[in-house]
């Protein structure tokens, strides 16, 4: 069974080390950058949320969160646009089509190529562990 989680493991990071064009890096925090496989991370503003969304403070900022997307508000206007999901972000629940994988016996999920680790609270959002 660590075979498999190892060789999921390797598979996983191998995509999310994958150079595709359209990751973007980030900043998210001092001298650090991080670059997610997320494919959506440069959006069209749009005018409302999507219905059921949910607000979410991570340090000084706010994103809004709906069923796996985070978006955040466009300064001085009332456009959002999606944003990366931000490190130590909290969500209820997870979208279906996860996946579960273990390392070293510690459950994670992986979700469009970002990691949550399940916590009292929910799933926190987490850099990919090493």
């Amino acid at each position: 069974m660590k075979g498999i989680s190892v060789i999921l493991f390797f598979f996983v990071i191998w995509g999310w080390a994958g150079g595709s064009s359209t990751h973007a890096q980030f900043w998210q925090g001092p001298n650090q950058v991080y670059s997610p496989p997320y494919p959506y991370v440069q959006s069209t503003p749009i005018n409302n949320l999507p219905h059921g969304f949910i607000t979410i403070g991570v340090g000084q900022e706010t994103y809004y969160y709906c069923e796996g997307v985070f978006y955040q508000k466009v300064i001085r206007e009332q456009e959002y646009v999606i944003v990366p999901p931000p490190i130590g972000a909290v969500v209820f629940t997870i979208p279906q089509g996860y996946q579960l994988i273990l390392i070293d016996g510690v459950s994670y999920y992986v979700y469009e190529g970002v990691f949550y680790k399940h916590v009292l609270e929910g799933y926190k959002v987490i850099y990919p562990p090493v």
